[in-house]
């Protein structure tokens, strides 16, 4: 390999590096604090006794310490805490109990046959999970959302969201192109397909699947 052709390629391995760093801040500490402050405006718009304003600033103080800890492990590599914690589901049972708060009838169901997968699968599906609900939460306006995580016999993942929200023209740039964008590249880069469906009017659906090559190697029982 000549030098130009391995000048370039360091280039775009660090490029590459940079764009996944944008989306990991994008993806977790970006949305933490987001939703952070979603909370504590409804607090402030209702400020009282009710024990449903209690629970907006009590989520709104866990979701700045969540931020605080993803950017000391940003520091330090880009997997998400909760994760190395709680494992990929009670991980995304976590998400969906921050969705509730805000949008009652959320369902999850899975059917993972083992406790871990491959850290890499793992960080692509809780942080396109994160996303996809910091979206549904914000812009959907949906009154149900189901969330399934599902893996067949031969070891293939599927992550299915879908909510009945007022949807958009997914054939458009939107204005959070650059959170769809995320994931379909983080699903592409591990190997995987994602799949964004929506229309106005007809909610969306993100689908997302990694192959039994990928979603087996280095699992753990």
């Amino acid at each position: 390999m000549d030098t130009q052709k391995l000048l370039k390629n360091v280039l775009e391995k660090e490029e590459h590096h940079r764009q996944l760093i944008a989306y990991e801040i994008h993806d977790g500490i970006a949305q933490y604090l987001s939703a952070a402050i979603m909370h504590l405006e409804a607090y402030r718009a209702n400020p009282s006794d009710n024990p449903e304003h209690d629970q907006n600033m009590t989520g709104a103080l866990r979701l700045l310490r969540e931020a605080s800890r993803e950017t000391r492990h940003l520091i330090s590599g880009l997997r998400p805490p909760a994760l190395d914690e709680l494992g990929i589901i009670d991980s995304l049972e976590m998400l969906v109990a921050d969705t509730r708060l805000e949008i009652k009838d959320v369902h999850f169901r899975h059917n993972l046959q083992r406790k871990r997968l491959p850290t890499p699968i793992e960080v692509s599906l809780f942080r396109i999970s994160q996303e996809s609900l910091n979206n549904i939460r914000k812009h959907s306006k949906a009154n149900q959302v189901r969330v399934e995580l599902t893996q067949t016999e031969g070891g293939t993942v599927s992550l299915t969201i879908q909510d009945d929200g007022c949807g958009f023209d997914s054939t458009t740039q939107s204005e959070n192109c650059f959170g769809l964008e995320g994931i379909r590249q983080r699903s592409l880069h591990n190997g995987g397909t994602a799949s964004i469906q929506s229309l106005p009017g007809n909610g969306t659906t993100v689908h997302i699947e990694f192959p039994a090559s990928v979603t087996r190697s280095n699992s753990s029982l």
